[in-house]
């Protein structure tokens, strides 16, 4: 396993990773911001200062960036604030990093697709109709002129299996159980990956020291009412709760992209 820090420790991926790093590095850097885990440092990527973590000094090989605003709805509403985060620190933090040995790792997205064909190959064309996905866009294409020791992930949804981790599932199977209808959308399609498989995943990228831009994700491909409604069979709860709808049918999600699947070859 390469030591690695993490930016964006306290997040849901963030915290998967971090723990699985420390679990062969158990002084493995993590940071959050204004976190509250004493085991996390406290770190504004607005201001991303790197020097204080000595990481090269520690042993440290890379960096993951898993720090963003990374709901859809508050990008859209606070674009500026955003990128101020999503672009601006990224950029920077980036551009510090690479006066350093440490290999680079960004998490990206399939929102850089625009989501009109799916199954997405690794160099397919990025146009990303949401301002989220633009901002990803916007970094996939500078770290390459910044650095050529670096490595974007794209991922897809991620969901865990545990009550309460608030992931895709958690929130369906909680309205189930309390007997409430889950609207699904049947034309949006994407690969939804368990967030053990991706740790283990990219600690095997990260071993075979694989640079440039990669499709991290399962290969099947599901739509949300296809998922909710295999949900309700397996926890037995009623199938006629979940409604089958067309994305845009919910005001909010007009212009969010249909289909970003993608193939992970």
């Amino acid at each position: 396993m390469i030591k690695t820090a993490v930016v964006g420790a306290s997040g849901y991926i963030g915290s998967h990773l971090i723990k699985k790093y420390r679990s062969h590095y158990p002084d493995c850097v993590g940071t959050s911001f204004l976190s509250k885990n004493k085991n996390l440092i406290s770190f504004d990527i607005r201001n991303p200062n790197i020097d204080l973590f000595n990481l090269e000094k520690t042993g440290h090989k890379a960096v993951m960036i898993a720090s963003a605003k990374s709901k859809i709805s508050y990008c859209e509403k606070e674009p500026l604030k955003a990128h101020d985060v999503n672009v601006a620190g990224t950029i920077q933090l980036i551009k510090n990093l690479s006066k350093t040995s440490l290999k680079i790792i960004f998490l990206s997205s399939d929102y850089v697709f625009n989501g009109t064909s799916g199954k997405y190959s690794d160099e397919d064309e990025t146009n990303p109709f949401t301002v989220y996905g633009k901002h990803k866009k916007i970094i996939e294409d500078e770290i390459k002129k910044i650095t050529d020791n670096f490595l974007v992930l794209r991922l897809s949804k991620i969901y865990g299996l545990k009550k309460g981790d608030k992931t895709i599932l958690d929130e369906a199977a909680n309205l189930l159980k309390q007997g409430k209808h889950v609207l699904a959308a049947d034309n949006q399609y994407f690969c939804p990956t368990y967030i053990d498989d991706l740790i283990d995943t990219i600690i095997k990228i990260q071993a075979k020291d694989l640079k440039g831009y990669i499709n991290l994700c399962v290969p099947e491909i599901w739509s949300r009412f296809d998922m909710f409604y295999l949900l309700a069979q397996l926890i037995n709860q009623d199938i006629h709760l979940v409604k089958k709808i067309k994305l845009y049918d919910i005001a909010e999600m007009k212009g969010r992209p249909l289909n970003t699947s993608m193939t992970c070859k």
